[in-house]
């Protein structure tokens, strides 16, 4: 996945996490505490991530494609090694093995055959609207920008309500959560939930969802968790995305989640 902060990374997403729900209402109640020092501070913070365009990194993809009523028909476990190179994307497929009504069967052939074709298709289809999309929109190695998930910028803040709740945990550690919900429901106003370092400000998660599902989409639901890197490069940890979407025999429900390991930022050996 080819990150960078501030215009890009590449998506295959999502986990969920209890929190504590207590907190304010903030943005919708004028008498509330005014929640933008939080969010400058955030914006401040994610501004200053580094970006990169050359990393590498061991990865572990599971795809569970369900049927219609949401039970698993297939499940394939996926490992492999990733390579980004000035933003250009680079698999090594090293095992795939698809457990179908209870038989496991080798797949890893036919597997990297398919991947490196969907690749030269996202290629093809990036370069396509290249011209047609602001470049602080565009994806580096992926099909979704981070900033386009961000609500965080004083340019996209008046669009959202926002609901901070402190002395919140993630993973046994203190949190702070943000809960935030578009003014205007549109496919490129994301709402969910985002989890902070309380004494950072750092990004640590993000569960989200379109505000309304685009065209032929019935569900989608993305997730993040995140790393930070020699203190300065926000790096991907693991991202699940839940989708259900399409048209009769072209119908698509499943579940795609990625773990990374050893992840390793190469931009200062560039």
């Amino acid at each position: 996945m080819a990150v960078s902060p501030r215009r890009g990374m590449f998506i295959l997403f999502y986990a969920f996490f209890v929190v504590s729900s207590r907190g304010l209402i903030f943005a919708q109640n004028p008498g509330a505490q005014d929640i933008h020092p939080f969010l400058d501070k955030v914006a401040e913070k994610i501004k200053a991530y580094r970006e990169y365009k050359n990393w590498k990194a061991s990865a572990a993809l599971t795809i569970t494609k369900m049927d219609k009523n949401w039970r698993p028909e297939s499940v394939t476990v996926v490992t492999k090694n990733v390579t980004v190179t000035n933003g250009k994307r680079e698999e090594e497929i090293l095992k795939a093995v698809e457990t179908k009504r209870g038989k496991k069967k080798d797949v890893t052939q036919k597997y990297a055959e398919e991947a490196g074709e969907n690749r030269e298709k996202e290629k093809n289809r990036r370069a396509e609207e290249e011209n047609e999309t602001n470049k602080d929109d565009e994806s580096r190695g992926g099909s979704l920008s981070l900033d386009s998930l961000l609500p965080f910028s004083e340019k996209k803040r008046d669009q959202f309500d926002f609901r901070l709740s402190e002395g919140a945990a993630l993973n046994g550690k203190p949190a702070v959560v943000l809960d935030v919900v578009a003014k205007v429901k549109d496919e490129k106003n994301w709402e969910g939930r985002f989890y902070f370092d309380p004494a950072t400000y750092d990004l640590l998660q993000l569960e989200v969802k379109p505000s309304a599902n685009p065209r032929m989409v019935k569900e989608l639901e993305v997730g993040m968790t995140f790393d930070i890197l020699q203190g300065r490069y926000l790096v991907l940890k693991s991202s699940r995305v839940k989708i259900n979407g399409g048209i009769f025999i072209k119908h698509i429900r499943q579940v795609v989640e990625e773990e990374y390991s050893g992840f390793e930022v190469l931009d200062d050996n560039h």
